[in-house]
């Protein structure tokens, strides 16, 4: 068999499996949203997913989060922006980090340089920070 032959072999395995790895990421979201679009959160801090919010009563940097993303999910911008303002930036972050990865295996570069994202990881931390401090500092965590 030639080596050709040999070496094309795993290389359209690993495309055919990077392009499920993307549908499957695509469809994951697509479920979580739709997750998210149906579930109506409870503002009782008893009931809360963050645990600094459920003993200490402050919220940590991704408080309201969740409830925000549901919140988007059901078209309410306003309402998404008063639980926590850095969900619609994580919501488009994904979106494109998708599309990007999606373009990648088209162009048949799905494993493209990645040193970005650890970058990307270390600004989106910052900014959470940041706006948890504004937020503790002004009295606007959500409740």
């Amino acid at each position: 068999m030639p080596r050709a032959l040999v070496v094309a072999r795993p290389a359209a395995a690993a495309r055919r499996l990077s392009s499920a790895a993307w549908a499957l990421a695509g469809m994951g979201a697509a479920a979580a949203w739709a997750a998210l679009r149906a579930w109506t959160p409870s503002g009782d801090p008893a009931h809360a997913l963050c645990e600094l919010r459920r003993v200490a009563h402050i919220g940590c940097a991704t408080c309201g989060l969740t409830r925000a993303l549901a919140a988007l999910a059901r078209g309410d911008l306003a309402g998404s922006l008063v639980l926590h303002p850095l969900a619609v930036v994580l919501v488009a972050e994904l979106a494109v980090v998708w599309a990007a990865w999606g373009a990648g295996l088209a162009r048949r570069r799905g494993g493209s340089d990645q040193n970005w994202i650890p970058r990307l990881v270390a600004i989106n931390a910052a900014a959470f920070l940041v706006v948890w401090v504004v937020r503790l500092l002004t009295g606007t965590l959500p409740v």
